[in-house]
């Protein structure tokens, strides 16, 4: 049994959550996450998560408090000596239909990733009705592979992003965004040491708007064996 502490400051806001991670039959496993919003004004269903699944194959989440459920199936075949990757991912929800009411949000999405080496990868997103895709190149450099530059093109807004990450020897990553259709500069910290967990600290800038502060965000996860 695995046991996820995670605690997040935003600003003037912190936030923790936890995730119990149990195995199930076979190679199933069942987790369940829950956040601060779970034990304020005491126990509760809001903030819940349960999630059932099969490491390659499929996830089930399930929200009780709302009832909305996310369907997740992955699979993957070799074409021509190259590993493509297909996942199907639909989000709905279980709640009754309330008459007179419009029905409940539902969102279906395809992602497929074709891995041509250790250093190429490409990627396609499309969520259906949008009418658009989101392509992605994956190149790492170098023996070790330690720095990945992923250029991002959405055909919705028409505008690149762009990716640069460093990993170092001690688990430490410096990781460098760039959104041109929000302008939106970020940049990122991570330290994951040996011992499990993770610490990560992240900065954005609005360049359309230089006169707006940084936005910070502090995180760190904890990770036990029960």
């Amino acid at each position: 049994m695995k046991a996820t502490l995670k605690g997040r400051f935003d600003g003037n806001k912190a936030t923790a959550g936890t995730t119990l991670a149990v195995p199930a039959a076979g190679d199933l496993r069942f987790k369940a996450s829950a956040t601060e919003a779970t034990f304020t004004n005491g126990p509760s269903l809001n903030g819940l998560t349960v999630t059932l699944e099969k490491p390659g194959a499929f996830i089930v989440d399930l929200k009780p408090h709302n009832k909305n459920v996310r369907f997740q199936f992955m699979n993957s075949a070799l074409v021509y000596d190259k590993r493509l990757s297909l996942t199907y991912t639909h989000s709905t929800s279980l709640a009754p239909v309330v008459a007179d009411a419009p029905p409940p949000p539902s969102r279906t999405a395809l992602d497929c990733a074709l891995t041509v080496d250790s250093a190429n990868k490409v990627s396609l997103s499309h969520t259906l009705g949008s009418g658009g895709c989101r392509v992605k190149y994956t190149y790492a450099h170098g023996a070790d592979r330690l720095t990945t530059i992923e250029p991002v093109f959405d055909t919705n807004t028409n505008a690149w992003e762009f990716a640069v990450t460093r990993k170092f020897e001690g688990g430490d990553a410096v990781k460098g965004t760039y959104h041109a259709s929000t302008k939106q500069l970020g940049l990122e910290w991570t330290k994951e040491p040996k011992a499990g967990g993770s610490f990560k600290v992240a900065a954005s800038f609005d360049l359309s708007d230089q006169s707006k502060a940084p936005k910070l965000v502090a995180e760190s996860t904890w990770n036990y064996e029960i």
